[in-house]
Parts: C-alpha cells; structure tokens; sequence
C-alpha cells in the first residue's frame, strides 16, 4: 500500500484554512452585528457598513455550507 504523502498533507492544508477560515467569517459576521446591536442600544444609528459587512460574512458562510453538500450529495452533480 502507497500513500501519497504530498497529497495527503494537501487536502490537510486545505481543509484547515477553509475550516479556520469559515469560523473566522463567522466570527466577524457576529462582531459586526453586535457592534450593530450596541448602536441601536445606545439610541445611535447604526453603521452601514456593520451591516454589510455582517451581510457578507454570513452570505459567505451560507455559500461554503451549501457548496460543501453540493460536493456531498452525488443527487446534486
């Protein structure tokens, strides 16, 4: 049996940055939105780009979770 370490330590890396950089997005997208909420709190008017850049976070999250069961489920190819 031969395992193509070059290939293995690949599809690591990947996963890796695209699971670290998932939770990151996420983590922004709820920042933003907090930074958002404490505005409204505070009787402020909230920043337009909180709000878009929480928008995009969460839009990018929802992407990477429905392009990854696209690539899961063969019914979708």
């Amino acid at each position: 049996m031969h395992i193509d370490w070059s290939s293995l330590g690949q599809v690591a890396g990947a996963s890796l940055l695209f699971g670290v950089g998932l939770v990151v997005l996420f983590a922004l997208g709820v920042s933003a939105m907090a930074r958002r909420a404490v505005a409204i709190d505070e009787k402020r008017q909230p920043s337009v780009a909180d709000t878009g850049v929480a928008a995009l976070c969460f839009a990018a999250c929802l992407a990477a979770v429905f392009y990854g069961l696209y690539l899961i489920i063969p019914q979708f190819h």
